[in-house]
């Protein structure tokens, strides 16, 4: 069975969406349009504008909601506030028309010494059983940092030692458990609908400790875990050399 290369993200997400198992981790997600925006806008604080085929955090938009007339947009470096009737035109400033982009729902991030953080776990499947071989939690660099991406800055630490630095009061062991089952699960998914291999997930904690789903990358970069646990790196390698073969 060959590995499949998804780059949608709605490709990837709507599966996730569905499912009643995974559904409660996944956040809401749309094709964006004006109408969807302005009704997750009055759901939900923050929203994200994603490129559905971006990569590496790029044209990712941040709106948020800082009144019924006036909000906030965040792009790469730059911060403006605009009337709520104006957050279209704005946005149509930064994104490419010929491009299908989608609105998420925004998850409002635990942090570690003040930066938001998530987590990637990297799963593979080399004797028809998926195992998860790697772990690591990515530090933004900066506070207001509107996205997690290592392309973006964020420095990839090892999760135990985040998870027990965190700002916020969470249970490590239970969140760490729970970061495990569910993406167990949500490869279980993907896995049902598309001939997969390998799957990097990008998990999220919440503030109040709870796991979300953020992205699923079906061809991670994981060079930059291998200075994290070289006997871990090791085993990806071992399991990435028997898909090989396959």
């Amino acid at each position: 069975m060959k590995h499949m290369i998804i780059r949608s993200k709605m490709k990837k997400g709507k599966p996730l969406m569905k499912d009643p198992m995974v559904s409660c981790y996944v956040p809401e997600m749309n094709w964006l349009d004006f109408s969807r925006l302005r009704r997750m806008l009055r759901t939900y604080s923050t929203v994200y504008i994603k490129p559905d085929k971006g990569r590496q955090g790029k044209g990712v938009i941040q709106v948020k909601k800082l009144n019924s007339s006036k909000s906030e947009i965040s792009y790469k470096q730059k911060t403006k506030r605009v009337s709520s009737k104006k957050v279209m035109k704005e946005i149509k400033k930064h994104i490419h028309l010929r491009k299908k982009y989608l609105i998420q729902q925004g998850i409002e991030l635990a942090t570690y010494h003040g930066r938001p953080f998530d987590v990637r776990l990297v799963l593979q499947k080399p004797l028809n059983r998926w195992r998860l071989t790697l772990m690591s939690a990515k530090v933004a660099s900066r506070r207001n940092s509107i996205v997690t991406n290592v392309a973006r800055g964020a420095k990839e630490v090892n999760v135990v030692k985040v998870l027990h630095g965190v700002d916020q009061p969470i249970n490590v062991l239970k969140v760490l458990r729970e970061l495990v089952d569910v993406s167990h699960q949500i490869v279980q998914v993907l896995d049902s609908h598309f001939p997969l291999q390998i799957v990097g997930l990008d998990m999220g904690i919440d503030r109040k400790g709870k796991v979300w789903f953020i992205e699923a990358n079906t061809k991670p970069d994981c060079t930059g875990m291998r200075k994290l646990d070289r006997k871990l790196y090791r085993k990806y390698l071992e399991a990435k050399k028997l898909i090989g073969k396959r």
